[in-house]
């Protein structure tokens, strides 16, 4: 298996901003230098990186001297105070998208919600999460159901999904020789609609993570061409990583990145096997979605166990129960919402008032199988107790698993 190169930045890049957090050598540097830590960051960067380029007839020196050099912009950025990268203008975005959000709380308060009902509904919609009760986060937290009102990638791509089937796409042909461009319009369109919903939410990290991607992917589907999933992923957190390199210790952002790395090497693979076993016959279709979200809820599950149990301590023993309905429940949730915020603006009070029925419907439906599911005996294994280095060294033992059922795999194929 080989490594990418853009990994092997990114885990560097890692490695600095770690190594610059807990050393402190902001204040060493403003004490014993008259030069700023951004100068400092940008003059041993660009000494590095002439370097290899003048030894590039040495792979290897070149290559040390560029991951070395990565690895010192990792400790400068997180060591500057200056990477907030504010803008004249976000305040006023910030201000318009909170007022925005409030009148939206407004229209679901209006139509009925109420109580967790209308916590987990602007939740899952607007990431307005201080008005979930103790026990009610508590419930989804013992059936391991916490990712549902944490907005991520799973919220931003029903969205996505969403607004790929409304879009016109597949009646640009009506546009003769101007197809091309009206296709990149409604890409655009669809991609200034996510972020737009990004900054709506609040701009949490895992849901700037999904937007990056989607977006890579929206683009790249104009020009022909079929991006692996690994890649895009490896950029996304290279870029969030430069950006903000703060987020390398946000509890959300390792979560996201984690359980998406998961599905992507673990979940896509053993589907494939999974498609090209099954017959391909209508009857089988029920079994093989079953067998389909059982499988993406475990490697999702190994991807975010180890972290859950460091920062939670806890551990839920029916995941696998919780994730069996609650994606389809979520789906219809957040379409409940996108229908009653739009019917609210119309005279339409008949389809409003079904609208609102059915979201609190669906709301309470997934409250109480969740809450169910957490009353079970052994629901969850509680007070683990795990450090930062038992964590990283079950992630090892993890990818040698894995590593070595692939080439268990591969040498079985092999003599067969």
């Amino acid at each position: 298996m080989r490594i990418p190169p853009l990994l092997t930045i990114c885990v560097m890049l890692s490695a600095g901003i770690i190594v610059g957090h807990y050393a402190g050598l902001h204040d060493f540097i403003a004490t014993h230098t008259p030069l700023s830590v951004t100068a400092i960051s940008g003059i041993v960067t660009l000494v590095m990186v002439s370097a290899a380029a003048m030894l590039r007839t040495s792979d290897r020196l070149a290559t040390l001297l560029l991951l070395a050099s990565t690895f010192s912009l990792g400790v400068f950025l997180i060591s500057n105070d200056n990477n907030s990268y504010c803008f004249t203008f976000t305040n006023t975005i910030t201000e318009y998208a909170n007022n925005c959000r409030t009148r939206l709380l407004t229209v679901f308060s209006t139509c009925g919600l109420q109580h967790d009902d209308y916590a987990i509904v602007t939740a899952m919609t607007l990431g307005e999460r201080g008005m979930i009760s103790h026990d009610l986060r508590e419930a989804y937290s013992i059936s391991g159901a916490s990712h549902v009102f944490a907005l991520s990638g799973m919220h931003l791509g029903i969205i996505y999904a969403l607004l790929s089937a409304l879009l016109p796409r597949r009646l640009m042909f009506v546009l003769g020789r101007w197809h091309t461009l009206g296709d990149w319009l409604l890409t655009l369109l669809l991609t200034i609609t996510l972020w737009a919903y990004v900054v709506l939410t609040g701009c949490h990290p895992p849901i700037i993570r999904a937007a990056i991607m989607l977006s890579i992917y929206a683009i790249t589907r104009q020009t022909a061409r079929q991006p692996r999933s690994s890649s895009v992923l490896i950029f996304t957190l290279f870029l969030m990583l430069v950006i903000w390199p703060e987020w390398l210790f946000d509890v959300g952002f390792q979560m996201s990145f984690m359980a998406l790395a998961s599905i992507i090497l673990l979940f896509l693979p053993l589907n494939r096997r999974l498609t090209d076993t099954m017959p391909h016959k209508w009857c089988y279709t029920p079994l093989r979605l079953l067998l389909q979200t059982m499988l993406l809820s475990t490697c999702a599950q190994i991807g975010v166990a180890p972290l859950i149990a460091h920062y939670f301590h806890r551990f839920s023993t029916y995941f696998l129960l919780t994730n069996l309905p609650v994606p389809l429940l979520a789906t219809l949730i957040i379409y409940s919402a996108m229908a009653l915020l739009f019917l609210a603006t119309t005279p339409f009070t008949i389809l409003t008032s079904a609208a609102a029925g059915a979201l609190r419907w669906l709301a309470s439906a997934q409250n109480d199988y969740l809450t169910w599911i957490s009353s079970l005996p052994h629901a969850s294994i509680d007070n683990i107790q795990i450090n930062t280095m038992q964590t990283v060294t079950a992630y090892a033992i993890t990818v040698c698993l894995c590593m070595l059922a692939y080439h268990l795999r591969h040498l079985l194929r092999k003599r067969l």
